[in-house]
């Protein structure tokens, strides 16, 4: 059954990922897979980004520990301290995070096991046109902080995707922002500026 889904999974990057119904479709198919493998912990990132494309919101164990991150820079920055100025651990933990960096990690590291295409081998700027088709399907989908965790200070986080209104040298620019509510009601956003070409094949 595995070999099935791979031939399909093999077909889809070799077409080239161009559409949010795309990026669902691959990464239900690949949930799949590592559910049969019983391989969910091994790829702990890819299954919780795989398991956002398919919940209006998500709330467990990995959503925690995201959330914990967040929580742990929400304090730090309400206090007036500057996003680059976190202490080292918890700076380079939002920047993994807000960059999906160890997404893109376990997500090359599951194609390379299976024998799949790279998912930059259509197109240069794979990951990152990928990642902006899987930013607007995440969307408004929060992150929901466990209600028994009474010592948070945040509620819940959220992923929004804004384009430029124009391309810039056949560029389009995007931007990715996770945005914090704490449980006073202010919100407060972290966010990553990317862009992908508009010529690529």
């Amino acid at each position: 059954m595995n070999k099935d889904i791979v031939r399909k999974l093999e077909a889809q990057l070799n077409k080239g990922i161009t559409t949010e119904a795309e990026v669902v479709y691959t990464l239900t198919e690949i949930r799949k897979i590592l559910e049969r493998e019983r391989a969910k912990t091994q790829y702990k990132y890819l299954t919780f980004h795989c398991d956002w494309v398919v919940h209006p919101h998500l709330a467990g164990p990995t959503a925690q520990e995201i959330l914990r991150q967040f929580d742990a820079a929400n304090v730090q920055l309400k206090k007036g301290m500057e996003l680059k100025d976190l202490p080292g651990n918890l700076r380079l933990e939002i920047d993994r995070i807000s960059k999906m960096r160890l997404f893109e990690k376990e997500f090359a590291a599951f194609l390379t096991a299976h024998g799949l295409p790279d998912i930059g081998s259509k197109r240069p700027d794979g990951w990152i046109h990928f990642l902006h088709l899987y930013g607007r399907v995440v969307e408004d989908c929060p992150l929901i902080m466990n209600e028994k965790n009474p010592t948070s200070s945040i509620k819940n986080v959220t992923v929004h995707l804004v384009l430029a209104k124009e391309a810039v040298q056949g560029e389009m620019l995007y931007k990715i922002s996770w945005t914090v509510l704490d449980k006073n009601g202010k919100t407060g956003e972290i966010f990553v500026i990317n862009s992908f070409s508009l010529t690529a094949q």
